[in-house]
């Protein structure tokens, strides 16, 4: 949230009540949360040494009880709290109504967690027929006491509010808290059904849990972590034949020797290996070996597809856009006909092509290629190592280069046609119009295309597990095989949230870049 203003007035007595109400509620919420987390059992039990090794991970008591983000919710409003208090003892016009606006929202969320505890099923009373306070029943009543406190403390800080006395507040200032005000239920919600499930996920990355199993997890911490992004690099030595030349195998690559014991005896495995002609000789190259060599494997499988396809897409959609968008007859079914493909459901369009890239002459791509004369014998697309990729990302390009072109042509309809006119004028050709005129106004449409395919193709899943299976994997496929296959929970969250992060460096870097920020 913005600062709020800080035009003071003379405090009175009520502001300095209703401030250090406030500044009271904010430490007694840091309070309350420190108290309930040293009172839990299991906390207190991984502090007890008597226990020995049966002793529970007192960090994995507060973590599966509390979460990350309700703590962090807590300290965060709870010291913006103290801050506003401190603001409105001192009568700053801007603190006292924000105060007030954020009271009413403070006031609604009280009301639902009310309503939503009285709608629970439990019962008050126990089968013997005595009342009990249970936890239904202490829920409601704290729920309800946070009601009633919000509303009186919303009253309050309406009458301070419309004290004449206070300055005007600035007209920006007002604006920005009409915009957070309006901001607050979509941010409410995007807590509940996106925050929530990725804190489950990095509380669940820094345990041992099993898939579909009963056996109690143990806290690890960043193990997972550890083990997904411990990389080194190693020097290898091509391998010699009888006459002492580095042997090449059926491919026409070089084949090198195996890692030292050493490396292999601590759980390191190649994952890739580089030959640096330019760097060092020939018989020697560089391994990029990891503990997980096959994360390290679908990270560049994922990061090489995403590269070429996303270009691809880029360079077929812009031309696809720019010939829709010149006038000719049947333009509007043109425009109907080249979304076709982006609306067939990637599943069967890719059993479609698995169809077409058959490895013999009923293949409709081997066939075509026979009758052309460009190859001899039919080509295994999807079994030979060096063609699978480049089936993958040419599928990919005929698939959603329309949905690319229809941003695009979006974009293009948007642009004025006097500067066109203007540059004819002037004797631009079609060539100096475009760099000129067409793609410095398209940056902002190309950006945003952009961050569509980017995130979809570096979280790409049924296209490689429907054609490729585990031959090659992407970041998305691997995490699938982890999950289900070996039934690593934890090591499979772990790699869900550096795929979060990878995706969300991304946007990031493309919101930079592009500056579509700024548009």
């Amino acid at each position: 949230m913005t600062e709020p203003a800080t035009t003071a007035t003379p405090p009175s007595l009520s502001a300095k009540l209703l401030g250090g109400l406030l500044a009271v509620a904010g430490l007694l919420a840091i309070a309350l949360l420190f108290a309930s987390i040293v009172a839990h059992p299991d906390v207190r039990a991984g502090f007890d040494a008597s226990l020995g090794d049966a002793r529970p991970s007192w960090v994995l008591a507060i973590l599966d009880r509390f979460g990350l983000l309700v703590p962090a919710l807590v300290l965060g409003l709870g010291g913006v709290t103290v801050r506003l208090g401190t603001q409105v003892a001192r009568r700053h016009a801007g603190a006292i109504r924000l105060t007030r606006d954020v009271s009413l929202w403070a006031a609604l969320f009280a009301g639902v967690i009310t309503i939503s505890r009285a709608l629970q099923g439990t019962p008050w009373v126990n089968a013997g027929g005595d009342s009990v306070a249970t936890g239904l029943a202490g829920g409601v009543l704290a729920a309800g006491a946070l009601t009633v406190f919000t509303v009186i403390l919303r009253v309050a800080l309406a009458r301070l509010a419309s004290d004449p006395t206070l300055p005007t507040e600035p007209l920006p200032a007002r604006e920005m808290r009409s915009a957070w005000n309006l901001l607050l239920p979509a941010l409410l919600i995007l807590v509940m059904v996106a925050a929530r499930p990725l804190e489950a996920t990095v509380v669940t990355s820094l345990t041992d849990k099993r898939f579909a199993s009963d056996q109690v997890p143990n806290f690890v911490g960043f193990a997972n972590y550890r083990d997904l992004l411990t990389v080194k690099l190693d020097t290898l030595e091509c391998r010699r034949d009888d006459a002492g030349a580095c042997e090449v195998g059926r491919d026409g690559q070089t084949r090198w020797e195996t890692l030292p014991v050493d490396t292999l005896r601590e759980g390191y495995r190649s994952a890739y290996v580089i030959n640096l002609p330019l760097v060092m000789p020939n018989d020697r190259a560089v391994s990029v070996t990891a503990l997980d060599a096959k994360w390290v494997r679908s990270i560049w499988v994922t990061i090489v597809f995403t590269v070429l396809s996303v270009s691809g897409e880029l360079l077929l959609g812009l031309f696809i856009a720019m010939t829709v968008h010149s006038s000719f007859r049947g333009r509007g079914a043109m425009r109907a006909v080249m979304l076709i493909p982006w609306a067939i459901p990637t599943v069967v369009s890719a059993r479609l092509w698995e169809l077409m890239l058959k490895d013999t002459s009923a293949g409709v791509l081997n066939s075509a290629l026979l009758n052309l004369n460009l190859i001899d014998r039919p080509l295994a697309w999807l079994t030979t190592a060096s063609l699978q990729l480049p089936s993958v990302i040419m599928i990919d390009v005929w698939k959603t280069a329309p949905f690319m072109a229809l941003l695009i042509l979006a974009g293009l309809q948007t642009i004025p046609k006097e500067l066109y006119e203007s540059a004819k004028v002037d004797g631009a050709t079609p060539v100096r119009e475009f760099f000129a005129i067409t793609l410095p106004l398209l940056r902002p449409a190309i950006g945003v295309a952009l961050i569509f395919r980017t995130l979809d193709a570096l979280r790409v899943f049924d296209l490689f597990q429907v054609l490729l299976g585990r031959a090659q994997q992407s970041m998305s496929t691997y995490n699938f095989d982890v999950l289900i296959n070996d039934q690593q929970a934890g090591y499979a969250s772990a790699i869900g949230v550096l795929i979060f992060l990878l995706i969300f460096a991304f946007a990031l870097m493309y919101v930079r870049v592009l500056g579509v920020n700024r548009e």
